[in-house]
């Protein structure tokens, strides 16, 4: 069992990476802001504690998730470097956790979070599936062979995971505040699909990604008869 601290477990992102985390039978606890998040209501309800930003809070033989909100300059993140602990970031600890299983990631512009749920809820119907939703829900079971969960573009930090399968809804112009143009946007969801390892599974109308490559099988639905995956008379 691993003594985790998650640095920002308030974040929808790390409070769904810590549930499954506890599910699976580690030690979990984290820090964040003292106001109220809608997040800390599973975290709760699965008896994980949440406690004020304070160095105090780690301690020796913990592992350290760090939020990707949170500089190398905060003060939790500074006394795990003194005690030499492990300091990892979010999407760099998720790319380690969905080696585990045979990963599905759900990615795209938009959608992202509502496909992610829809898939977890068919896939448990059929085999054992954990999942990391970006909403702040998140299960780990144990015995569990599959793993979905909503790989986000910013800042590319999808670009830590390699999955198996993936799922993009859509490309679209999006956080200005780090990519320069729907091209840039594009580029890096080109470099994701080089990190796929099956197969990919994407919106046909999107005219982006139609124009991805790929070194395994593209996959398109949607609603037209060119797809290869379409609805019709609905």
């Amino acid at each position: 069992m691993t003594h985790y601290h998650f640095v920002g477990i308030k974040g929808a992102g790390m409070s769904s990476l810590a549930q499954i985390m506890h599910d699976l039978g580690n030690e979990v606890q984290g820090s964040d802001i003292k106001n109220y998040v809608f997040t800390e209501v599973a975290l709760k309800n699965k008896g994980i504690k949440i406690l004020p930003f304070d160095a105090d809070n780690i301690k020796k033989d913990m592992v350290i998730v760090q939020g990707n909100a949170f500089p190398d300059t905060h003060e939790e993140v500074v006394r795990a470097h003194e005690l030499n602990l492990e300091v990892i970031r979010y999407h760099d600890f998720l790319g380690h956790v969905i080696n585990q299983y045979t990963s599905v990631a759900v990615t795209g512009a938009h959608g992202k979070t509502s496909t992610t749920g829809l898939l977890s809820h068919v896939m448990n119907g059929d085999k054992k599936t954990s999942f990391l939703i970006g909403d702040g829900t998140g299960l780990g079971i144990p015995a569990s062979d599959y793993f979905a969960f909503e790989a986000c573009e910013y800042r590319r930090h999808f670009l830590s995971y390699h999955p198996d399968y993936t799922i993009m809804t859509n490309i679209d112009f999006d956080h200005p505040d780090y990519f320069k143009d729907v091209h840039d946007v594009f580029n890096a969801f080109q470099e994701m699909a080089h990190n796929v390892k099956k197969a990919i599974i994407a919106w046909g109308d999107d005219l982006y990604l139609r124009d991805l490559k790929a070194d395994v099988p593209i996959y398109y639905y949607g609603f037209s008869k060119n797809d290869d995956i379409y609805a019709d008379n609905i």
